[in-house]
């Protein structure tokens, strides 16, 4: 007798979640400037979680470049795709469901993106887009790179999105090369700063 086939993994379950915000076009932002800032931010415990270290990749010409490593997670200055953006990516188990975890993460990266936005000592204008965001799974055994997780996490993950947009609707790109993480690019004709979707995500709703 043959074995019973294991159930498919659960992708909804998936906790190590990372999400990106990326800069805009009129802004001058070098990496090497971020690292004292990150320094900083251990010492006032400017973020929320146990911060440890700062680790520079600036030398790198893509990928992570800075990094600010807490126990909960990391936040990333990161040149993925050509594109300079903040990510926080979750490494910590995190209580609800897949929706609310969407938002712990995006509110944790939110409140960085701010902070460097109001940052006195960086030179230049610094802002982050409203209308586009990445989402990454770090978990290939529960989120492997496949259609079935998209259609599994879609659900959750627009729910999530209508919320930072008021309702308004993304559309979803999905990162569809072979041997990739799974993730997804969105992005909404409805931008909004980064204090109104601050807002939205501190209520739960598109208010």
């Amino acid at each position: 007798m043959s074995a019973p086939a294991s159930a498919p993994p659960d992708a909804t379950a998936v906790q190590r979640i990372g999400l990106k915000v990326f800069l805009d076009e009129s802004s001058a932002l070098s990496p090497r400037d971020v690292i004292p800032v990150f320094h900083r931010w251990i010492q006032t415990r400017a973020v929320g979680g146990l911060l440890i270290d700062v680790a520079d990749y600036t030398h790198l010409p893509t990928g992570p470049l800075v990094l600010l490593v807490a126990h909960e997670g990391r936040y990333v200055l990161d040149r993925g795709d050509d594109r300079l953006g903040l990510q926080y990516v979750r490494t910590q188990p995190m209580d609800g469901p897949l929706e609310t975890r969407l938002r712990t993460v995006a509110g944790t990266l939110v409140r960085a993106a701010r902070l460097l936005e109001s940052d006195a000592t960086l030179p230049g204008p610094i802002r982050f887009r409203g209308d586009e965001i990445d989402w990454v799974a770090n978990d290939r055994l529960l989120a492997p790179n496949t259609p079935e997780t998209l259609s599994a996490v879609r659900p959750a993950f627009e729910s999530f999105l209508g919320t930072l947009s008021d309702g308004a609707p993304w559309t979803l790109t999905s990162h569809a090369e072979p041997g990739t993480r799974f993730g997804i690019h969105a992005r909404t004709a409805a931008g909004a700063p980064l204090e109104a979707l601050g807002r939205r995500l501190d209520t739960g709703t598109g208010s």
